[in-house]
Formats: C-alpha cells, sequence, structure tokens
C-alpha cells in the first residue's frame, strides 16, 4: 500500500518529509527536503536569516494580489542541553502531551548527522513546571550536545484510508504546499504565489512572526495558513479539507477567506463529488493570527487530525494521523485557489447579498405609507 501510494507526487513528498524529524530550532532535514523538492521543480527560493524557506512562482498579471501558502517545519518534541549521572537531560519544546513524560516512552536522539539513536524517557526530572525528563540512551555512545529528542513512531505508512506519521502536524502542510507549487509553476495562476516554510511554530510562532515582521511578502498578499488541526464536530475527518475561518485567538479575514471558498465552489461545480468544510477550528493558534497583527489579510485551511501532538487515548503516546483524500483534496483546493483570487469576490453568497429582489423593494416602497411620517 505504501509503495502504490508513494507513486502520488504529494504523498510522495510527504514520506520524504516524514523521513526528517524536525523540533523547533532542529529543522535541518525537513528545510533540506524542502529546497531540494523546489531546486527539482525549478521553482526559486530564497532562504531568510533566520532560516525560513520562501518561494515564489511568478503570476501571469503584476495586478492580481499575491497568494501565500504558509507551513511550520517543527513539531513538538525535546531538546537536550545537558546530562545527569549518565543520562540525557531534555527539555519539552512545543505542546508535548502528559504521557509524553511518563517513564517507558520510547524516544530517538536525532544526531546533527541525521543518525538516530534510541532511548527511553525514565521519568521527570527537575520541577514539573520545567518540564523535563531524564532519557536513557540504548546505545553506548557520546552523543554531541545540544540534540533534539522525539518521540520513537513511524515516520510515514499509509494505513487503508489514512496516513499515520509522528508529525503529520505540519509536515502535510509543507508536502501540499510543495505539491501545489509544483502544479502551479507547470501552469501559472493569475497573480503571484509564495511557499513560506517556516522555523519555531510550535514555541510560539516565531518564524511566522519574523517573516511577517520583515515584510518578506508584499502588503497585498492573502496570506492562507495550512495546518493539520485536531478534529472537531463539524470538521471531521474524510469529509476533505477545512476552510478555518478563525483558531483559539482570533477569527480571520473575510477577503482572504473568500479565494478559498470561491475555489471550493468552482472545483464542486467542475466535480460534484469533491469536499471541503468550513469550520472554526478553535483547537489551538496558527500562523494566520500571526500574518494578521502585521496587518495582511489572513486566513487558513487544515487537515482534521488525529492523535493531535502525539496525544493518544489514555495518555499513549502515538502516530498522529490524517484522512489520505483530506490531504490530497487539500492540495486540489490550494490550486484552485491561486487561480481564483482575481474571482474571489464572486463568491455565491456573496452575489445573492449584493442583489435585492427588485419585487421586494417595490413592496418596501409601498408599504412604507403605515409607519407614519418617514
Amino acid at each position: 500500500m505504501v509503495a502504490d501510494s508513494l507513486r502520488n507526487p504529494a504523498l510522495h513528498i510527504l514520506a520524504r518529509l516524514g523521513g526528517q524529524p524536525a523540533t523547533p530550532f532542529y529543522e535541518t532535514g525537513a528545510a533540506r527536503v524542502v529546497r531540494e523538492t523546489l531546486d527539482q521543480a525549478g521553482i526559486p527560493f530564497v532562504v531568510d536569516q533566520y532560516g525560513n524557506i520562501i518561494a515564489r512562482v511568478p503570476g501571469q498579471d503584476p495586478g492580481v494580489p499575491p497568494l501565500a501558502l504558509v507551513a511550520h517545519l517543527d513539531h513538538p518534541g525535546f531538546e537536550s542541553l545537558s546530562t545527569h549521572q549518565g543520562l540525557l537531560v531534555a527539555k519539552a519544546r512545543g505542546g508535548v502531551p502528559a504521557g509524553g513524560f511518563n517513564a517507558g516512552v520510547p524516544v530517538q536522539a536525532v544526531l546533527a548527522d541525521g543518525r538516530r539513536l534510541s532511548g527511553i524517557i525514565e521519568g521527570r526530572h527537575g520541577l514539573e513546571s520545567e518540564r523535563q525528563v531524564l532519557i536513557k540512551l540504548l546505545q553506548r555512545e557520546p552523543v554531541p550536545l545540544p540534540c533534539s529528542i522525539v518521540f520513537d513512531l513511524v515516520d510515514f505508512t499509509v494505513d487503508g484510508e489514512y496516513v499515520r506519521m509522528r508529525a503529520a502536524d505540519d509536515l502535510a502542510g509543507c508536502a501540499s504546499i510543495l505539491a501545489a507549487l509544483g502544479q502551479l509553476s507547470a501552469r501559472h495562476a493569475p497573480g503571484d504565489v509564495y511557499g513560506v516554510f517556516t522555523r519555531a511554530e510550535e514555541v510560539g510562532l516565531v518564524g511566522a512572526g519574523l517573516v511577517a515582521e520583515q515584510r518578506r511578502l508584499p502588503a497585498d498578499t492573502l496570506v492562507v495558513s495550512v495546518e493539520s488541526s485536531r478534529t472537531l464536530p463539524g470538521a471531521e475527518m474524510g469529509g476533505g479539507p477545512v476552510i478555518r475561518v478563525g483558531d483559539a485567538g482570533s477569527t480571520f479575514n473575510g477577503d482572504a477567506e473568500a479565494v478559498l471558498v470561491r475555489a471550493r465552489e468552482v472545483l464542486q461545480s467542475e466535480r460534484p463529488g469533491f469536499k471541503a468544510q468550513r469550520q472554526l477550528m478553535s483547537g489551538g493558534t496558527c500562523e494566520a493570527s500571526v500574518f494578521a497583527v502585521h496587518g495582511y489579510k489572513a486566513t487558513g485551511m487544515a487537515f482534521p487530525l488525529g492523535n493531535y501532538h502525539n496525544g493518544g487515548p489514555e495518555e499513549r503516546i502515538e502516530a498522529e494521523y490524517i484522512h489520505v483524500q483530506d490531504f490530497l483534496g487539500g492540495v486540489e483546493l490550494m490550486v484552485a485557489a491561486a487561480r481564483c483570487v482575481p474571482d474571489r469576490g464572486n463568491v455565491a453568497v456573496r452575489r445573492r447579498l449584493r442583489q435585492t429582489p427588485e419585487e421586494f423593494r417595490q413592496r418596501l416602497l409601498e408599504s412604507v405609507a403605515g409607519y407614519g411620517n418617514v
């Protein structure tokens, strides 16, 4: 099943990214796969001073506002900075679930050269507020510090209708953007399309904030944060990618959202079976909120996610998972969105709201006399 699925370009990219564990500040391997994929597609990119990657597929009409698709390279994990009585001391970076601090959880120390050493969590270390654990490595060899520590879970596999991996959040976002840019580079959209791959999102949306602060994107860019976000009522697996109208912190911009809504209308008119959902996903704060704070029109798209941040039932640590068709549908939605930027004002509900039926207008005029002086 995995071999067959990898014939799909988007899933192939996702599998490659899954093989590069990335925690905040340790995104080197995932960033390398992003750069290699962009190079293979002939898509130009720059790397800013903080290591964020900004790619650009030029459009055909400079008068059309650009569209930026944004995702982050990192996933919650641990960072080891020191040792204690022969054990690694590792501090949580990002939203590690409660079960991730329990004794007996298998982990891997990821070295700078990409090698992984197996280990096991021995339990908490220090005050609970310090969010530290002790780790016993199973191999006897020196470990250059600092180093990244990840849960020992599957990199990538296709299990029936689902993709299971250590870090669908947010490698699925990165892979879907790369696949969409690849399609758009072969047949350009009306306006420029950017792909932005950020660092250190899990410790406070740091990379995205720096991209926005530096004004790396034109001021009129419509920004779409592409996330994998925990399932909620109305944002269910198998129902298609979710047009995300807001997150835990704020609601998003209607003009930016209209690009995704119009893309959904176009796709459903061309292929009635196409699925896409629309929902406020309040399970966390995403990068759209950062760009909005810096003055950009921003919205979001999400893949409904199981085992958010590897938190399984009963505090078990398990692989995250998303629905294959939600992921592939998200690629389609982004490609269509890039082509719909000039047509974003043509959303069906907006058309209806702009048009007052002449019959009803006339009835109000004729009946207003009964209200006295106006």
